[in-house]
């Protein structure tokens, strides 16, 4: 795909002493006469956005923002790119986003492992010994592709990492390390260019632009280096500088659990696992450990082994290579002769959410897991974070290009904070899912933590750390004898008991979950840049279950465009069968207009063209014929003079396939307006306002924030 429209530059700043100004965002709608983001190409001293953080998340922002034609850097304060595996589940609607990525998600479909090598979790004793329950979480429909043109996929986050860097490259993206000679210089940072090793340390900001002050070393000389942006975008991670020095508090739970990762290579583990049970998660309880193995590339041998970790008594220095090999073996339950132990480190799991997404009048905006930290239960902390960006990337690219005020930045947070709490509430039901079992076997982990309270903050406190860390051990010890073979059996009544209440768990959906269908595709935008139908009353999404439920397909303003199969109408010599997602350009900001081939349909696209023309604004025109329809099919005379539209027909893979417009629960006499990021923004559900001129200025005016 082509990229429309390179921005070049800025206008001319304000050139008074920057200030760092917080102001609350009041819901407004602004006229035409834009402030400080129009007209932004005529000074190449200012960088249009900066992005901090080259993480996944970073990364799809600025693909996403050059394909917009809005240009921008990254600051990374990592010198090289880690290898540690990290997130590994792309659900649907990320995946739907990487399909507008030039080919990313084909890419990551052919490297991923096959989906029978990851599609279980598995619950035994150890890597060889008795299998206490497993759990499959595809289903038939997973594999149809009815309700999304891609399937999940399991690729380490490193992985990503790679291909998306890739992709830059593809775009004339430079990526700089702290030794080269481009990292000496302290004038204007030029578009398209990654600085490694360069971390974010303050800033400052006025009404036109933000002074970020970076910091790099270069043979042990500290230099610092000021860069001067319209945006500055916060992707940095959990622990976000750009979060603490905005002065953005999150609110939730903190520590929920502490975990020592611990990353290696085993081709003996993969080659025997790959034969006797291939899995994703391997949750494993006997009396010597407790962990959860999560396997990243059975064939390649990479594994993260998480084992619980219960500071200040235990220090990570306790976790020296060796400790971490003969934990793996107890795990393992067999001599392996290959361990290589790549990398051990802390984390801790949060369910925290940012107070603000947007700070300093739109100028400073966190994304990501500098917005929420979630725990990993269900996999959605990058997949919030890539969907955040997708939201964000088209309303810069609008306001940068004049085609709405900076405003619009503001409904970013108003449309993906809900969002962000919601998830973060099912990943805690997830986690609290995911303990049930263990709960369910005598290793109730709420019972670890209150003991390690009792002993950091209790009565043990007094007591000396040696004898504190040997005062664990045992009741851990203790604890872990409830998963002994002479207990856990179904000839031993408490045995028998745990094991059944084990399978009650398993059989209701009430385990640890990994796919949420209904949340990954079917998340709906409330208030925003969008026109709520008139007649709805206002929606309350319903509490997270942590089981699995199935998305329905919905063209409520705010939903997700529905997918189905449509077949282009052309006179090319071959008939081209694509997704109506894929109706969506993802090199400009367009909208798309999708009716039937009706009168008043068609009255309402030439007004819907007039009016994107006064607003500055491209529109795309679909029109969408039946399944049934037998001759030649053109709207070519009913839409001219306009060009930009297209026919197509639905695709049904059986005649008793509901239409596109019943899928919607619309009459084909009412009309979808779809946003940029394929979420609708407007719709009319059974017929077109007698005034269509009217209607569609009223409508852009509102999702624009334009008068």
């Amino acid at each position: 795909m082509g990229i429309s429209g390179f921005i070049k530059g800025f206008s001319i700043l304000n050139k008074a002493k920057p200030r760092k100004i917080l102001h609350p965002y009041n819901n407004y709608i602004q006229s035409r006469n834009f402030s400080h983001f129009q007209n932004f190409n005529s000074d190449n001293s200012v960088l249009p956005v900066l992005i901090v953080g080259a993480g996944p998340v970073g990364l799809t922002l600025s693909i996403l923002l050059t394909k917009l034609g809005v240009e921008c850097a990254i600051l990374e304060k990592n010198k090289v790119f880690s290898n540690h595996p990290q997130a590994h589940f792309i659900n649907n609607r990320s995946m739907e986003i990487f399909r507008k990525l030039d080919g990313l998600a084909e890419e990551i479909e052919r490297s991923q492992p096959p989906v029978d090598l990851w599609r279980k979790f598995i619950y035994c004793t150890s890597l060889t010994g008795p299998i206490i329950g497993s759990v499959d979480h595809m289903q038939p429909q997973d594999f149809e592709k009815v309700v999304s043109p891609v399937s999940v996929a399991h690729f380490s986050q490193y992985k990503l990492n790679r291909l998306l860097l890739k992709k830059l490259q593809e775009l004339n993206f430079c990526v700089f390390k702290p030794e080269s000679p481009k990292s000496h210089e302290n004038g204007p940072l030029r578009r398209r260019e990654l600085l490694m090793g360069h971390e974010f340390v303050s800033f400052s900001a006025n009404d036109h632009c933000v002074t970020a002050t970076a910091s790099h070393t270069v043979e042990g000389k500290y230099i610092e280096r000021d860069i001067c942006c319209r945006i500055l975008v916060g992707t940095d991670g959990a622990g976000s500088i750009v979060r603490k020095l905005a002065g953005i508090e999150l609110r939730g739970e903190k520590d929920l659990q502490k975990l020592i990762s611990i990353h290696f290579f085993s081709r003996d583990l993969g080659k025997y696992l790959l034969s006797e049970r291939p899995g994703m998660l391997f949750f494993i309880f006997n009396t010597e450990a407790i962990g959860v193995l999560v396997a990243h590339d059975l064939k390649e041998g990479e594994f993260i082994m998480q084992v619980p970790f219960y500071p200040p008594q235990q220090d990570v220095k306790d976790f020296s290579k060796e400790i971490c090999r003969d934990l793996i073996l107890k795990l393992a339950g067999r001599e392996l002769s290959d361990i290589n132990m790549i990398e051990v480190k802390p984390w801790v799991m949060h369910a925290e959410v940012a107070e603000k997404f947007v700070s300093c009048n739109g100028r400073i905006v966190l994304a990501g897991d500098a917005a929420h930290r979630f725990p990993p239960a269900g996999g959605f902390g990058m997949n919030t974070g890539i969907q955040d960006v997708h939201n964000l990337a088209w309303k810069i690219a609008s306001s940068m290009r004049g085609i709405a005020p900076s405003s619009i930045v503001h409904t970013y947070e108003m449309e993906r904070k809900p969002i962000a709490v919601f998830n973060t509430a099912l990943s805690v039901k997830n986690f609290k899912a995911a303990i049930s079992v263990p709960a369910a076997l005598g290793l109730d982990p709420s019972v670890a933590h209150s003991v390690h309270q009792a002993i950091t903050d209790g009565i043990g406190s007094i007591l000396p750390s040696g004898v504190q860390k040997a005062m664990l051990d045992g009741i851990f010890m203790i604890g872990r004898a409830q998963v002994s073979e002479a207990l856990l059996n179904e000839k031993n009544p408490i045995g028998h008991s745990r094991l059944e209440r084990v399978r009650r768990i398993f059989e209701e959906g009430k385990s640890l979950q990994l796919q949420f269908p209904a949340e990954d595709l079917g998340f709906r935008y409330l208030t925003g840049a969008l026109v709520p139908d008139s007649d709805s009353k206002e929606d309350v999404p319903k509490p997270p279950t942590g089981r699995r439920r199935d998305y329905i397909p919905s063209a409520d303003p705010g939903s997700r465009l529905p997918h189905m199969d449509v077949r282009i109408l052309s006179n090319l010599p071959y008939e081209a069968t694509i997704s109506t997602l894929d109706l969506l350009s993802g090199d400009k900001v367009e909208f798309l207009l999708i009716v039937a081939p009706h009168d008043k349909s068609y009255q309402l696209a030439h007004a819907a063209f007039k009016v994107t023309e006064e607003f500055k604004v491209s529109t795309k025109v679909c029109v969408l014929w039946p399944a049934d329809k037998s001759e030649a099919l053109s709207s070519e005379k009913a839409l001219a003079p306009w060009k930009n539209y297209i026919d197509v027909m639905e695709v049904k893979k059986s005649s008793n396939l509901p239409s596109w417009w019943s899928i919607c629960k619309m009459t084909d006499k009412g009309a979808i307006l779809v946003r940029p990021d394929g979420h609708i923004a407007w719709r009319a559900k059974s017929n077109v306002n007698d005034d269509p001129v009217s209607e569609m200025r009223r409508v852009f005016s509102a999702i624009l924030g334009v008068k």
